[in-house]
């Protein structure tokens, strides 16, 4: 084949930025795509050069087909590099780029259109003697036995994706599965297998070149997942026999040769605790967690990808190396149901200095955190000699990565990685972290956060008032104190008094900052935008708003509202006004960042008004409906909460 001069990367965010730097150690030029919100992203600005490809809807954009091949030819790039998510996996746009004379860095069309099916992959799978989840696309569950699972036969990233555990669940399940799956894939078709409980998400990387070779470059465990989309990953698996390894990268190997399978993939099994594992799917592109991968072998899988689909032959199997992890940081809320999270990245500071350690990012300081997209943030991915050293190595980045503005799931990351299943390898797809700070230490870490602000911003503020040179700081020329200042953390308020010598915060002790255990000091790293102060310690993470001193004014009655927890966009309203509902009735369904998530009623009462209609982008805290109490005094309506 020719050599290649530049590659058009047709994704955004992360994994753009991390091909662009292969790219660019290559001497190959990149070329960046970017909708209207991405104009001023991270990727488009690294890259050499950048092509708009548009459009009034953000996510579509990347989507478009013909856009993109347009990109490539009006950029003369002689490849197109999709990553994943988007068009990765669609078979449609390999053709077209085959079609336009423009190397696809991936599988050929045909590869991906045979595994594009789950139930086409399937019967592949079988026919290469792969063991198989015993299932049917049929979706009749009798045969199987509850509980089952559902899934979109069309795609995955759990979408469209339902575990059944009674007969009267699945009708709802199967629809609910169904809308979710057209929407995301465009085709509703879907496949009950019988669901394997307990088992463990095993998945093994392959590579093929054009000469007939394929190559398993070993496994990687996905285990700890939450809405099935995994959270961390790690190879080896802990699970994992020498024996095992050899029979699942045996399998994977034969069902690649029986395809003709070119550069990278992944075939994915469920690994049970009897040892037996069945096949799931095979993604054909490059994965998000491949960075454990690179890590343990020493490889550049990207730059792998580009010398295949060059002509390149496969190099030998490296030798495994120690072992890696990597934790997704995603904008997004765990004590919310995961619901996403957005707004402007205030705190950006990754960990330094670490040994061992590597942050994939498609963010930085300022960078708006918006609707439109998968709100991935970072990978902050660990490797070391073994298990245990790595595990403590990226707790500690973690608990050093200081990142504020939208709320994040770091400290469930550190949570997760020192929870006793992980740590001693025996988690599984089930397995359930909750935060083990207790609600006594949560508030003690908010009255620190609260102080640091109160000290700090008194600080600037009189710095910004000492005019003559002088005058001592904090000098009054009136006997009376400075009016008292107030905070919020969350649902807390705190008043703050500086009284010339110090600042104090009623109820708080004096010390937390100087002293919160005797003798020993803290290290903060506090920014301020207006009335927000970013408080960031390697033990917490807070934003704290410094409130008006004049009381807000409440209006009373018994109409309440239901309001958006996200922003998002309605797919369904599921009352009318004047209809009478009661506490969890479905209100209005939402779709953002690649979830749904129902709005139930936290009251009983009568939908007055209907304020959104479908379609409609919604922000965080719009009113959606208005439900008027049929309760008198009812002091615990609060409207609605997410609960979907």
């Amino acid at each position: 084949m020719t050599p290649l001069r530049s590659v058009l990367i047709a994704n955004r965010g992360e994994i753009a930025v991390r091909i662009i730097k292969t790219c660019r150690a290559m001497g190959l030029e990149s070329v960046a795509v970017y909708s209207d919100a991405d104009r001023d992203a991270l990727h488009v600005r690294l890259a050499d050069r950048a092509v708009p490809i548009g459009g009034s809807a953000p996510r579509e954009s990347y989507l478009n087909i013909p856009a993109i091949v347009e990109a490539a030819r009006r950029s003369q790039a002689s490849a197109i590099h999709p990553g994943y998510g988007f068009l990765a996996e669609n078979a449609d746009f390999a053709a077209a780029c085959e079609q336009a004379g423009i190397t696809f860095i991936g599988p050929q069309a045909k590869a991906i259109r045979a595994m594009g099916s789950k139930a086409g992959s399937r019967k592949l799978a079988q026919e290469a003697g792969v063991p198989v989840v015993p299932g049917s696309a049929d979706e009749d569950f009798a045969t199987l036995g509850l509980p089952v699972l559902i899934k979109a036969s069309a795609g995955g990233g759990g979408r469209g994706m339902r575990v059944v555990r009674s007969a009267g669940e699945f009708p709802a399940a199967l629809a609910a599965a169904r809308g979710e799956a057209e929407r995301a894939f465009g085709d509703g078709s879907l496949l009950v297998e019988k669901y394997v409980e307990h088992a463990r998400h095993v998945e093994i990387q392959i590579f093929g070149d054009h000469h007939g070779n394929v190559m398993h470059l070993y496994e990687r465990d996905c285990s700890i997942q939450r809405r099935h989309q995994k959270i961390i990953e790690e190879s080896p698996s802990p699970a994992v026999t020498p024996e095992i390894r050899e029979r699942m990268a045996a399998a994977a190997l034969a069902l690649a040769k029986k395809i003709g399978y070119t550069s990278a993939g992944t075939v994915e099994f469920l690994l049970a605790p009897s040892g037996e594992f069945y096949f799931i799917e095979v993604n054909t592109r490059i994965q998000v967690e491949h960075p454990v991968t690179e890590m343990i072998t020493g490889l550049d899988l990207i730059r792998l990808q580009i010398e295949v689909a060059q002509g390149a032959r496969l190099p030998s199997l490296p030798p495994m190396r120690g072992h890696a992890i990597e934790a997704r940081l995603y904008a997004e809320d765990p004590a919310n149901n995961f619901l996403p999270s957005t707004g402007n990245l205030q705190v950006w500071q990754p960990p330094q200095g670490i040994a061992g350690l590597r942050v994939d990012s498609g963010v930085e300081k300022e960078t708006e955190v918006s609707v439109h997209y998968d709100p991935l943030l970072a990978k902050v991915i660990a490797h070391g000699p073994d298990r245990e050293s790595v595990i403590r190595k990226l707790s500690y980045a973690l608990s050093n990565f200081y990142v504020l503005g939208p709320t994040t799931n770091r400290e469930f990351l550190i949570d997760v990685l020192e929870h006793e299943e992980f740590r001693t390898g025996k988690a599984h797809t089930e397995t359930r972290v909750t935060s083990r700070s207790s609600p006594q230490a949560q508030q003690a870490e908010d009255e620190v956060a609260v102080t640091v602000a109160a000290v700090y911003g008194a600080h600037r503020e009189h710095a910004q008032r000492r005019i003559l040179p002088s005058v001592p700081v904090r000098y009054r020329n009136n006997p009376y104190p400075h009016p008292a200042a107030k905070f919020r953390i969350g649902e807390r308020e705190y008043e703050a008094s500086d009284t010339g010598s110090r600042v104090r915060i009623a109820g708080v002790k004096e010390d937390h900052v100087d002293a919160l255990v005797e003798g020993i000091r803290r290290r903060f790293t506090v920014s301020q935008d207006g009335d927000e102060y970013y408080v960031c310690s390697n033990l917490a993470q807070r934003k704290v708003t410094r409130l008006s001193r004049y009381p807000r004014r409440h209006g009373g009655g018994q109409q309440e509202s239901a309001n958006s927890p996200m922003p998002g966009q309605v797919l369904r309203i599921m009352v009318t006004a004047g209809q009478k509902v009661k506490p969890g009735d479905a209100l209005v369904t939402l779709e953002a960042m690649k979830m749904e998530q129902t709005i139930k009623a936290n009251m009983e009462g009568v939908v007055r008004a209907i304020l959104v209609r479908p379609g409609e982008m919604v922000a965080p805290g719009q009113m959606l409906v208005e439900i008027e109490s049929t309760e008198e005094n009812n002091e615990h309506a609060r409207g609605a909460n997410p609960n979907g």
